[in-house]
């Protein structure tokens, strides 16, 4: 028998004893079992460390990828796993999946090498290609080497992100525990552990511009800098951060934050129809920036942006805040909008992808497909409207959008491979959340809304919105018929000669000017009888919603219906009068089709004269929201339905158990944004997915720590900043100077011995260069800005921000992607550098800011000069070289003009300085 390696073993011919403990004799081996024996025990060849290196790193890895999610922890389909070698070779219900040394006959190589797709595995996506066969291959060959301690995957449900917080004592490693932020005492642990050496604190100027960016999103002024250079105490530093966070424009910097988190978007179509999103959604902006500045909860927000409609229908300040639900709305397919809604809503506040599990179960989180389905049918019975505002009675103008619970029976059904073509209408979805988040049943009571939220007509407001409307139409009928009469008078009157080249003044003829005043005069009819019908209509439908007795409410209905039809008298009266004016002065070409509409007029006039007499009981009630189309094929009628006068109450049980503390996620994932935005890296890098394919946290009792900070502080989003930038951590040098071995260990600054650098957002960049040259304008809220407007000064966050419209400045600069925007990404591209040196804006801000600067100063040299710009734009003192530097510059600059000594050559060296220090990389980062 020859052995692998080659040689060839030799054995003695007599048989060789071993002792039987059971039979207390000696048991005899014949030669053939000796030798497999000794084979086994003595000649096997040893596992080589590169052997087991390859398996785990090549094999094993692409296992996990492509096939744990079928035959691992989470599930086993035929009673198969892959996550042992132990595993593979025991195999499942069709035997062994393995056979070390013998690639060809393993049952799992002939699976993903098979030509039949219905045998093939992986069953979905791409198949293996060749290079990872081939390391399956080699390795069974190899006899599938493996370490012999290897583990099986834990349960899924035992992962980090999928259990609830818990407040770990303070770390005792490192100096001076007992005074140390918790922030310094956790990262602290890490840098003893680890062998690194924190940064010493950054300048006072770069904590001061750093801070103040992080909290209201602008530099600080002279003024606050001189002041914080000459008193950096810790209690100066507690008075700049309460300064910066009692600022209000502190909810405008985190709004814009939050709101690339919530995917603010205003709304985007074709021509005026709206497509996506809706109309007015600037007042969900103002919601987020006016419920941070008043440290709202964020607990309270994320209710409010589920089930505001639930939980506090009377309130129409806090409606705004279904501005999130109404965003997602898509007018072409229901599905589409669903599952935005679902996918968002989950990535934004629980940090988990529940669309991965919209065609299949999750592949790495224990996440049926069934609850991607339960979890939509919260969702499921909610359609948009919008709500009038006071002192509006178009809702093209203005309105709240907002959500409501529309068609309460709706089903929900499993969509078979995700196809909604395709559903399963055996089996109607229950609304709840996944199985795995829930500590107790979930429980959904219907909500019994009350009236001004069914009939919101009913609100006091409305009906003086509608009669300060018409009123405003009586008083320009009124002006309509002076000016009438002026013209008819004019006609009149003789025309008078004019000589030389002059013309004669155009009048209207005498008859065209009669049928105007006509017109006029019934116009102020119709509005005095409509003015007339408002009253009536809102006191039938208060009688109607109040239940008043039966022969009060039909004397009131009936007054409300001849209300209406002298209304609609009054009106077919203007109508047709405006009809024979059109007549008149037509001309010959379109005399006939005017003469069609005469008719038409005319017959409808008649039939509002016939209805007098006959009003009946039927009136138009005053409206006071429209609800949005639900798809491009609903019809007016089914628009203009009464709204339920319950909601299924599916979305407030959802927002109370996403807030709930026992819930593991929501805490934590709000934590990480915050984090990530303060220190330019998140602990959990993967921002919007905490599940078993996500980064582990870099320092999970730190994050656990803040975020049980956050709930057992009212949710108080203010609190955790005062906590992160008091910290050293914070406070730190940016630089990586001496830091030689700090980056031999974590050069990716993973544990924070140094602050990160970070570029600043598109909106910082215009907001900055417009504060420094001191024409921000600071007014809060309103409408959106046309994005194309460059006179404006407003913060840029107000500017409108669309899938179909941007501001090119804010574009330049990497601005917010409206449809998935979890963490901004960062490029350096040379538009940028264009838009700093060269855009109209920016041209315009270097002339104001040379202007200010000249002005704190208008006797300053050069170096001077020089000085002012540096600590102004830079916030930072510049160096003997950069001074020296400055003076050359701008004394050339200077040799280049006509006349070197004027004023106007001083002034252009000067712009080209500040210009030069804008496009700095100084000034476009947060050190």
């Amino acid at each position: 028998m020859k052995l692998r390696d080659g040689h060839f073993p030799v054995f003695p011919p007599a048989c060789f004893s071993l002792p039987n403990p059971h039979r207390g004799i000696m048991q005899s081996f014949a030669p053939t079992s000796l030798l497999l024996l000794l084979v086994a025990l003595f000649w096997q060849r040893p596992i080589l460390a590169d052997e087991v290196d390859f398996y785990l790193k090549s094999v094993k890895p692409l296992f996990q990828s492509r096939c744990y999610a079928c035959h691992g922890a989470l599930k086993q389909e035929s009673n198969l796993r892959l996550d042992t070698v132990a595993s593979m070779s025991t195999g499942g219900e069709n035997g062994r999946a393995i056979l070390p040394g013998d690639a060809t006959h393993s049952l799992l190589l002939q699976r993903v090498t098979a030509h039949d797709e219905s045998m093939r595995m992986p069953p979905e996506g791409e198949p293996l290609s060749p290079t990872q066969i081939e390391s399956i291959k080699k390795w069974l060959n190899d006899g599938a080497k493996h370490p012999t301690d290897e583990q099986a995957e834990r349960d899924p449900k035992e992962h980090w992100a999928f259990r609830a917080p818990i407040r770990a004592a303070l770390p005792t490693m490192g100096p001076s525990h007992g005074t140390l932020n918790p922030i310094d005492a956790f990262l602290a642990e890490q840098h003893a552990i680890q062998g690194l050496v924190p940064q010493s604190p950054a300048e006072p100027m770069v904590w001061l511009r750093r801070v103040s960016l992080n909290l209201v999103g602008l530099p600080p002024t002279q003024a606050q800098l001189d002041a914080f250079v000459a008193n950096h105490s810790e209690d100066s530093r507690n008075q700049v951060i309460d300064e910066l966070l009692n600022s209000s424009q502190y909810g405008e910097r985190w709004g814009r934050h939050w709101m690339d988190i919530w995917r603010y978007s205003d709304w985007w179509g074709l021509g005026e129809e709206v497509r996506n999103s809706q109309k007015h959604m600037w007042h969900w902006r103002d919601w987020i920036i006016e419920s941070l500045n008043q440290d709202a909860g964020y607990d309270t927000m994320l209710q409010d942006m589920l089930a505001v409609d639930e939980l506090h229908p009377d309130d129409m300040s806090r409606l705004r805040a279904s501005g999130f639900l109404a965003r997602q709305y898509f007018k072409f397919n229901r599905t589409s909008w669903l599952d935005e809604t679902v996918e968002h809503t989950a990535k934004a506040m629980l940090g988990l992808t529940f669309n991965c599990c919209k065609c299949h179960d999750h592949k790495y989180d224990p996440i049926a497909q069934e609850d991607y389905y339960r979890f939509r049918a919260l969702f499921e019975p909610y359609q948009i409207r919008t709500e009038m505002v006071p002192g509006v009675v178009d809702f093209q103008k203005d309105g709240i959008p907002r959500a409501f619970d529309c068609n309460l029976d709706l089903p929900t059904y499993v969509h078979i491979r995700g196809d909604d073509r395709n559903p399963n209408t055996s089996q109607v979805m229950k609304p709840a959340v996944p199985e795995l988040l829930r500590w107790e049943p979930f429980q959904i009571e219907p909500v019994s809304l009350p009236r001004e939220a069914y009939e919101p007509a009913l609100r006091g407001y409305v009906a003086e919105t509608y009669i300060s409307d018409i009123q405003a139409k009586v008083h320009s009928a009124k002006q309509a018929i002076t000016q009438s009469k002026s013209q008819l008078t004019a006609s009149n009157s003789p025309a008078e000669s004019s000589s030389g080249p002059e013309k004669t003044e155009t009048r209207v003829p005498v008859e065209q000017a009669s049928l105007e005043l006509v017109i006029a005069e019934k116009s102020l009819r119709r509005w005095e009888l409509e003015l007339e019908a408002v009253p009536l209509r809102f006191a039938a439908d208060r009688a109607k919603a109040s239940g008043d007795s039966p022969d009060e409410t039909k004397r009131l209905t009936e007054l409300a219906a001849l209300g209406d039809r002298n209304a609609a008298l009054g009106k077919a009266d203007e109508e047709l009068s405006r009809a024979e004016l059109a007549l008149a002065k037509s001309k010959p070409e379109t005399k006939e089709t005017m003469e069609k509409k005469l008719g038409t007029a005319r017959t409808a006039f008649e039939n509002a004269q016939k209805q007098i007499a006959d009003p009946g009981l039927v009136y138009v009630s005053m409206r006071a929201a429209e609800k949005s189309a639900e798809s491009n094929l609903e019809t007016e009628e089914s628009r203009k339905k009464p709204f339920p006068r319950t909601s299924t109450g599916r979305r407030s049980a959802l927002a109370l158990w996403l807030t709930d503390r026992r819930n593991p996620l929501t805490a934590r994932v709000a934590i990480n944004h915050i984090w990530t935005r303060h220190f330019g890296s998140p602990i959990v890098p993967t921002v919007f997915d905490f599940g078993r394919k996500g980064t582990a946290p870099s320092n999970q009792k730190l994050l656990d720590w803040l975020a049980v900070e956050l709930m057992e502080n009212q949710w108080s989003m203010k609190h955790i900043h005062r906590i992160i930038v008091t910290s050293d951590a914070y406070r730190r040098s940016s630089s990586n100077a001496g830091a030689s071995a700090n980056l031999a260990i974590d050069p990716e600054n993973r544990f924070y011995w140094r602050m990160n650098s970070t570029r600043m957002e598109s909106q910082m960049v215009r907001d900055s260069l417009i504060s420094l040259a001191g024409e921000l304008d600071l007014q809060i809220g309103g409408p959106s800005i046309p994005a194309a407007d460059e006179k404006s000064r407003r913060r840029s966050l107000y500017f409108v921000h669309s899938h179909n419209e941007h501001n090119k400045m804010l574009s330049a600069f990497d601005d917010a992607n409206v449809l998935d925007c979890y963490r901004r990404g960062e490029s350096i591209v040379p538009q940028q550098a264009l838009a700093l040196e060269n855009s109209k804006l920016a041209m315009e801000m270097v002339d104001r800011i040379v202007i200010r600067l000249q002005a704190m100063n208008p006797m300053a040299s050069d170096r001077e000069f020089g000085r002012l710009a540096f600590v102004a734009i830079l916030a930072d003192e510049p160096s003997e070289a950069e001074l020296s530097w400055i003076e050359i510059m701008m004394t050339k600059i200077r040799e280049l003009a006509a006349d070197a000594k004027s004023v106007q050559a001083t002034d252009q060296a000067r712009k080209g300085l500040v210009r030069g220090l804008v496009n700095h990389n100084d000034f476009i980062t947060i050190r």
